[in-house]
């Protein structure tokens, strides 16, 4: 085997030029995929390594749908599946008084942390005791804020710290590597756990829905045997209180799926894909292999003469192989530690789950199995056509070795179509992806802008535990905005579109309560008057809202709705004086008359479809995070310095996040999908890459291989212009069959491509059309050059070639 070795790396040092190709072939393949396998180990695979991980789970009141307290206290109370049942509510946390800076934090009851299995690093968990409104107010920081913010400081646990405006006691700080991995919560790192503190009367809530349930199974229960106890609880609950649960469906998930079933389909295409670039450069280097192993018959000859087996042979061109593939793995390594950097950069997802995308021994193994995959998969054609070396033919062969074998012709050609049909499936995806993607901006296209700059502030603080004291503080801040030079407009809102939102059940026309029926769904926002000019609204009919609306002379609320309410409620009237109710036997907590009708914008995310939708304004309903708009006659980002002089004049331990142009929120809202097709359309173009050069290759071998009978076709009459047409048609005629062989591939395909490509229903002309223009243009440009070269050959010099 060494000899075998030692031989290779001489031959291989003769043809510096083709070893270097073929290195960097398998390196871009090899170290892509490599890249690619660690992002979907940490983020689909191994999201996370948590005590026994396979026995955390979520508790949901439906598909997604959170408890209400009452419920959680019930399910708490009669569940024997779960040793720790906890449920937490997010939200910022303003840490420190001069220069407070907001950090992501829950408010949690003692079972959550306690679910994960991980011990705190010092101090202790939350208990129940912490959740008894008058308790003395503690709190659980991250080993990052506690080496951040607070400097490190040893004796941590037991002093007092400032969050939210409050003296709070720090009882615990978690380990360095620990993570909070919450659905709710899939793009930030939680900094801070306080208790929640039961309101008076919220153990009682049912049609309240805003607590997620995290727990931990007993030894020997099942998510599916919690799931069916809880569906059990669940119909329990509903024949005691059917006006709030009739409808609800509890269940039970493992936090794998509900943190990786967003990504995971998205991811495992990406790996798809790259798994086919690496497959491309392998068929590269195998035809590659191959055309070289036409040079070395006249050797391969000798060696059978002197009395090598075809085993023997096998084995020289396999080690060849492994050489090469060895030389690919460690430049690909490089490759793929660059890679995995960019992939940090673009990935939607924690700090914490990037952190995880390493290049970790399970990363190098993997490398390692693409290395062997990659030695058989480029090795074995050339030990093929190597093992059929024949003596005779040989010796019967022209003695300038100008013909190569018809098997090996036939392998390199069966390469090389192979390559531009796999090449084809990746460019029609990239075409599918990219239009997605220009679809989802388009759809979005109205809040697009840089002229509006957004922040959002949370107001948790004794200070503001009175609605009333909010009102003010936002009437204030209002006045304080609209004197900043170079603003035209300010609009606070409850929430920001694209982000999520919160809803309630409507009655309209002439619908009645009744707990069995599903009644239409409106989302619920609380915005100033000035909300929709600085947003960009556009109202569509009716008036904007006014102060006057939070209580109408007839005792209504005067309500905006959008486009979507109106065609689902009202779509043959106009819906201007139309009034609803809040879906509740009594006393309904609304009645409103819809005074506007405004455009539609997305709520939930960028994809999501618009939902019915009613705008309010804010002195009933402002909670404690608002999220401030500020629209400018400029690109609005040099506002962000006054807009913070602006809070800290009000109140200096308040502290902005999410500071960005509505430009930034859109294109944060369409990360995933951006990252997707550009992560495509990066492997369409190494795989077209490595296609032109295969193709090339081949070509100027064959041209090679028939020297010799391009001399006799131009001596004999033939012109440039006809031997171009030899050529460049022979080139043309794989690239045709390798289309046509990847649009089948393509429509094979279809399903699974469209069921992760936003709004795409199946494979159309489009991309199919910009899939051809891409990789035919790739292959004529690498057709054309070696059949440009052989109609300039020399007759005379073709013909004396040895």
């Amino acid at each position: 085997m060494l000899t075998d070795l030692r031989l290779a790396l001489r031959h291989l040092a003769k043809a510096r030029g083709f070893a270097l190709i073929a290195t960097f072939t398998l390196a871009i393949g090899i170290g892509s995929s490599t890249a690619m396998f660690s992002t979907l180990r940490a983020l689909v695979m191994h999201p996370f390594d948590y005590p026994e991980s396979e026995k955390i789970v979520q508790v949901w009141s439906g598909d997604g749908w959170p408890l209400s307290p009452a419920d959680f206290h019930d399910l708490h109370e009669q569940n024997t599946s779960f040793t720790d049942f906890g449920v937490y509510q997010p939200g910022s946390v303003n840490v420190g008084t001069e220069r407070a800076q907001a950090v992501a934090g829950v408010r949690a009851t003692s079972g959550v942390l306690r679910a994960f299995g991980v011990q705190p690093f010092r101090g202790r968990f939350l208990e129940p005791a912490d959740e008894v409104e008058g308790a003395a107010p503690v709190a659980i920081v991250s080993y990052g804020l506690w080496q951040q913010t607070f400097g490190g400081t040893p004796d941590l646990v037991g002093q007092t710290v400032r969050l939210n405006s409050r003296n709070v006691t720090v009882v615990g700080i978690m380990p360095a590597d620990f993570e909070f991995a919450a659905p709710w919560m899939r793009t930030q790192d939680c900094q801070v756990w306080t208790p929640y503190i039961w309101g008076e009367d919220e153990r009682e809530q049912r049609d309240s829905h805003y607590l997620c349930g995290v727990a931990r199974l007993h030894n020997g229960a099942t998510v599916g045997s919690a799931d069916a106890e809880i569906k059990s609880i669940g119909t329990q609950l509903t024949a005691l209180y059917p006006d709030s649960n009739t409808r609800k469906e509890f269940l039970v998930r493992s936090l794998h799926y509900e943190m990786t079933n967003d990504v995971g389909g998205q991811v495992w295409l990406l790996f798809g894909a790259v798994a086919l670039v690496l497959l491309v450069a392998c068929a590269n280097v195998a035809s590659m292999l191959l055309a070289r192993s036409a040079q070395r018959q006249g050797e391969f000859g000798v060696r059978v003469a002197l009395g090598a087996t075809r085993s023997r042979l096998v084995r020289l061109a396999l080690t060849e192989s492994l050489v090469l593939a060895a030389l690919g793995a460690t430049v690909g390594l490089a490759f793929s530690y660059g890679g995995i950097e960019v992939l940090k950069l673009i990935a939607p997802t924690s700090e914490a789950r990037k952190a995880a995308i390493a290049l970790d021994a399970a990363a190098l193994l993997f490398a390692l199995g693409a290395t062997v995959l990659t030695t058989l998969l480029a090795g074995i054609p050339p030990a093929l056509a190597a093992a059929r070396t024949s003596l005779v033919g040989v010796i019967r062969s022209d003695a300038r070795g100008a013909v190569g074998s018809r098997a090996r012709h036939h392998m390199l050609r069966a390469l090389i179509i192979a390559q531009i049909a796999v090449a084809f499936v990746l460019a029609n995806g990239a075409a599918l992806f990219s239009a997605s993607y220009f679809k989802i901006l388009e759809q979005n296209q109205s809040l697009s802008t840089d002229l509006v700059l957004s922040a959002k502030l949370n107001l948790r603080s004794d200070a503001y535990d009175d609605n009333e004291d909010r009102v003010r503080f936002w009437s204030k801040l209002t006045e304080h905005l609209q004197a900043i030079p170079g603003v035209t407009s300010v609009g606070l809102t409850s929430k920001l579109p694209l982000e999520g939102g919160s809803n309630t059940n409507a009655l309209v026309n002439d619908e009645t309560y009744d707990p069995t029926q599903r009644r239409t769904s409106v989302e619920r926002s609380s915005v100033t008057t000035d909300y929709f000019a600085t947003m960009g609204i556009t109202l569509l009919q009716g008036r904007n809202l006014t102060a006057t609306d939070d209580m109408t002379e007839d005792g209504h609320l005067g309500v905006v709705v959008n486009r979507a309410f109106v065609e689902k409620a009202w779509p043959d009237k106009s819906p201007i004086g139309e009034i609803f109710r809040a879906n509740q036997p009594e006393d309904p907590w609304y009645t409103a008359t819809v005074v506007g009708v405004v455009e539609n914008v997305r709520q939930w995310s960028a994809t999501a479809e618009p939902q019915p939708e009613m705008y309010t304004t804010p002195p009933r309903h402002w909670g404690e995070t608002v999220h401030i708009n500020l629209r400018s006659t400029q690109p609005a980002s040099f506002l962000a310095p006054q807009l913070r002089a602006a809070i800290t004049e009000l109140d200096h331990e308040l502290a902005l996040e999410n500071v960005r142009t509505l430009n930034q929120v859109v294109n944060d809202a369409t990360a995933g999908e951006r990252a997707v097709a550009g992560l495509v359309n990066f492997f369409m173009v190494a795989a077209l890459g490595l296609v032109a050069v295969g193709l090339y290759g081949t070509l100027s071998y064959h041209i090679v291989q028939r020297t010799r009978e391009i001399g006799v076709r131009m001596a004999i009459g033939a012109m440039s212009g006809d031997i171009l047409r030899l050529v460049f048609g022979q080139g043309l005629r794989w690239v045709g069959m390798g289309i046509v062989i990847g649009i089948a591939g393509t429509f094979a395909l279809s399903s699974l491509l469209t069921s992760v490509a936003y709004d795409m229903d199946g494979i159309t002309a489009l991309p199919l059309s910009l899939s051809t223009a891409a990789v035919g243009t790739a292959a004529v440009l690498a057709t054309w050059i070696p059949a440009w070269r052989a109609s300039r050959l020399n007759p005379i010099q073709a013909l004396h070639m040895d």
